[in-house]
This record gives C-alpha cells, sequence and structure tokens, in this order.
C-alpha cells in the first residue's frame, strides 16, 4: 500500500467506521433498555388477592366483586426478556423473565411477547448495519474522489520535474489557479528551478569565458615558440622568452583568480576575526602612487583580513587603471563600515553598473591583452563583500566625471560555527605554490602589473589559514629551480 490515495481512504474509512460503529453500539444498547421497559410495561398485570382467589384487574380499573369482611391484597406480574444485541439468537427462544406469579400462564404469552421483543431488536440491528456499511462506502469514495482530485495536481508536477534535466532547464511544474498548499509548493518549485537554472546556467558561462581566457594566452605562446623553433637562427631569443613569461605570468594570475573565485563560491566564512579595517585600507593605499585617503581611525569588522585586503586591492587596480588624474578612497565607520573608492575616469554607463560585477565582463570589446586585466577583479570583490554579508555597488560619483564604488561591511555580524580543521600540508602544495606566485621570477625585465601582495596575505587568501608547508621559505623549490 504505496498509494498516499489509498492510504488516506482507507484511514478514514476506518476511523468513519469506528465512530459510527461506536454511535451504533451506543444506540442500540439504549434501543435494547427502551424495548425490554416497553415490552414489561405491555406484558404487566394486575390482580386483586384474596385467600380464596386472585381477580385481574381490568384496564378501566375495575375488579370482581368480593365479599365484605374479606382481607384481600394487591399484585403484579410482568415479562422481561433478555435481549442479545449480536449474535443474533432464534426469537422463538429468547429467553426471558416472569416478575411476580401468574397461575394462569403457561409459558405461552410471555414468550410471545421476549421473542416480539427480540424481533424489535434485531430488526433495529440490521437498520443501523445498513446505514453504517452505506456512510462507510460513501465516505470512502467521497474520500478517495476529493483525495485525488486534491493530488492531481502534485502528479502532473512529479511527471513534468521527472522530464527536466540538463538539456530542458527552461521547463517548469504547472502551478494550480487556487491560493493553497499545492499551489505554494508548485510556485516554490518553480523558484528552486529558476535558481538552480541560473546556476547552470552561470556555470556554462564561465566555463565559456575562463576557456576563452585561457585559450587566448596559450595560443600565443604556443605560436611565439613554434615560430622561434622554426627560425632558431633568427629569432630573438631574449625577446621571445621575455614574452612568452608574460603570456605566463598572465596564465598564472587567471588561474589564481579562478581558483580564488572557486573557492569563495564553495566554502562557507566559517571562522571570522576581528580585523582593523583602518589599517588594511592605509596598508593597501601606501602602496599607490595617485590615491588619496579620508578613514576615520580604529573601524572594525568581523571577517578575514586577506579577503577584505583583496577587496580593496581589486578596486584600486581598477580605478588606477582607468583614473585620469586622481583616485579617492574613504572609509567610514557605523553599524556598517563604508569603503568608497572613487576615481576621475571615463566612468561606466548606468546600463552597465550591474553587468561589471559579472565574471569575464569587460566593457571594452576588444579584450586586449594591455586594456587590463581578464574581467575577474570587481566579481571577486562583490563575492567577498557578500561573504561579509556586505554589498558592493557602482553608483555616481559626487564631484567627479568618473565613478564610485561602495562597499558595505556590517560591523555586528554574528559569529558563525567554528571552522572545520584543514590539515597542514595538502596533496599538490607545488602545483598551488607555482600558480599563487610564490616561485618568483629573477628576470629584471618581466613587467610587474600590480604591486605583489605580501606572501602571507595571499596565501591566506588563498588557503585560509593553512599554507602549505614550504610556503614560508620555499627551500624545496630553490632545490629543483637551481
Amino acid at each position: 500500500m504505496k498509494s498516499l490515495q489509498v492510504k488516506v481512504t482507507v484511514l478514514a474509512t476506518v476511523v468513519t467506521a469506528l465512530m459510527i460503529g461506536l454511535a451504533g453500539t451506543l444506540m442500540l444498547e439504549s434501543q435494547r433498555q427502551q424495548i425490554i421497559s416497553q415490552t414489561a410495561d405491555s406484558s404487566r398485570l394486575h390482580f386483586v388477592c384474596s385467600n380464596q382467589r386472585c381477580v385481574q384487574v381490568q384496564t378501566n380499573g375495575q375488579a370482581a366483586a368480593v365479599p365484605p369482611g374479606t382481607f384481600v391484597w394487591y399484585e403484579s406480574t410482568e415479562v422481561r426478556p433478555v435481549l442479545s444485541l449480536w449474535p443474533f439468537t432464534d426469537v422463538d427462544k429468547t429467553p426471558y423473565e416472569r416478575i411476580g406469579q401468574w397461575q394462569g400462564d403457561n409459558g405461552e404469552i410471555g414468550q410471545s411477547a421476549a421473542s416480539l421483543a427480540q424481533m424489535r431488536l434485531n430488526n433495529a440491528t440490521l437498520t443501523l448495519l445498513a446505514v453504517l456499511i452505506s456512510i462507510t462506502a460513501l465516505v470512502s469514495v467521497t474520500v478517495l474522489a476529493a483525495v485525488s482530485r486534491v493530488l492531481r495536481p502534485v502528479e502532473a508536477m512529479r511527471a513534468e520535474v521527472a522530464e527536466i534535466n540538463e538539456h530542458n532547464l527552461t521547463r517548469r511544474v504547472p502551478v494550480p489557479s487556487s491560493d493553497n498548499e499545492i499551489a505554494r509548493l508548485g510556485a516554490t518549485l518553480n523558484e528552486t528551478l529558476d535558481r538552480m537554472h541560473r546556476a547552470v546556467e552561470d556555470t556554462r558561462r564561465f566555463v565559456g569565458d575562463a576557456s576563452h581566457e585561457l585559450r587566448s594566452p596559450l595560443a600565443a605562446l604556443r605560436a611565439e615558440l613554434e615560430i622561434a623553433l622554426s627560425h632558431p637562427g633568427l629569432t630573438d631569443w631574449p625577446t621571445v622568452v621575455k614574452a612568452a613569461l608574460e603570456d605566463t605570468e598572465r596564465l598564472q594570475e587567471l588561474t589564481t583568480d579562478l581558483l580564488l573565485l572557486a573557492r569563495l563560491d564553495a566554502d562557507a566564512l566559517d571562522k571570522q576575526d576581528t580585523v582593523d579595517l583602518t589599517a588594511v585600507v592605509r596598508r593597501e593605499v601606501s602602496r599607490r602612487g595617485m590615491v588619496t585617503l579620508e578613514a576615520d581611525d580604529h573601524v572594525l569588522v568581523p571577517g578575514r583580513r586577506a579577503q577584505l585586503s583583496r577587496l580593496l586591492g581589486n578596486l584600486l587596480d581598477n580605478a588606477e587603471r582607468h583614473a585620469g588624474t586622481a583616485v579617492v578612497v574613504r572609509l567610514r565607520g557605523g553599524p556598517s563600515a563604508t569603503i568608497e573608492v572613487i576615481d576621475d575616469g571615463p566612468g561606466i554607463p548606468e546600463a552597465d553598473r550591474e553587468r561589471v560585477f559579472d565574471r569575464f565582463t569587460r566593457l571594452d570589446e576588444a579584450r586586449t591583452r594591455a586594456a587590463g586585466g581578464a574581467g575577474l577583479g570587481l566579481a571577486i570583490a562583490r563575492r567577498i563583500a557578500t561573504r561579509h554579508q556586505g554589498t558592493l555597488k557602482a553608483t555616481d560619483a559626487a564631484g567627479f566625471h568618473g565613478i564610485r564604488f561602495v562597499a558595505t561591511i556590517p560591523t555586528g555580524i554574528p559569529q558563525p560555527r567554528q571552522a572545520s580543521v584543514i590539515p597542514h600540508q595538502r596533496v599538490g602544495d607545488e602545483v598551488w605554490q607555482f600558480l599563487n606566485g610564490t616561485i618568483t621570477s629573477t628576470h629584471g625585465h618581466i613587467p610587474e602589473p600590480r604591486p605583489a601582495p605580501e606572501p602571507e596575505l595571499e596565501w591566506a587568501l588563498i588557503f585560509g589559514e593553512h599554507p602549505p608547508a614550504f610556503a614560508s621559505g620555499g627551500a624545496c623549490c630553490q632545490s629543483s629551480w637551481s
């Protein structure tokens, strides 16, 4: 019995039968007592007795004349049948009790009264059983039809969801027009499918964009090396190596950003520290040349220092890339810490101010190497702000021609559960170390697109609180690259 429809019907039928059966039993018991009383009343006889004889009193209250001076007394007699509700007995053998004595009854009158009483009770019992069966059957059919009608939309939803796969995520379940639990269930399922569809589309777009961004420097690197190998005698090898290292550096930076985005998407902000946001902002600004700082003192927020430093660093990288002559950073405390990064560059059209936070989004159509990064900086910055229960948005720059990025970080975030322990040494640390940039080049002619963060901050950003075992000293890698 796996069908919910059958289970509900059986349950309703059993409950109805029990309730009607209990009520019917009480009614039959009351009917039995009533029939016994009626039989006793109808069979009751009154007598006036003397020493010689007993004379029956007529229904009009008159009795035979009694000689004067005779001692008389009154007596009564009645029949009380012993009736059975179940099982039925032979009505002609219904037992009974004779209350009082009557010499004129040879048993036929009492048995006849008892048989008639039992027959009346049997008829009442059969009538009640018929009513019980009829009502129970009616309830069963009604409940079965009602449950079938109620569950029909659920079955339609189930059938529709069973047809949905990764190739047709646009399909949605039918939602009933009535405002009830089934309709709300359908609406919730459609909202869940919408979120899944957006997540899958974002993943597909992310994979496509990442493949495109990785393919371009790889293709350029391969072409440069193939041309150089085709004409080794005519090749300016220092120039070839310089270009190859530039492409490798771009690949390294892009891969590091992709790994960081994957980590930000997969992990929750489990462990938080109290971060002096003022110190973080001043440290980032001190490494920049054209940035003006306006900051409150001792703005404390819960979170990860490395991630907040990366958020501000990405905003400053974007501002310096597009600014004309000035970049202003403002930090204000309060219920939520507010970081403003303002530049006097060309600005961002209002229609594109939300789109710039999408991954691999760049407003330049050429997507050239000189145009800047791969379009991940602002996406990473917003993801970090979101992980800290904050926001990041682009607005008009008051007093500037450019754009203003405003990041808000709440200063009273409740502390979540403790993070699980991460092993100190993990498989593949050498690859992570190379991708993160701990193995740095000694070629002075390789350009640096931006000041490199300190190793401990970068490792904390990528690996959390546990950097690889050889990240600080790099002894193993020095021996392999010597």
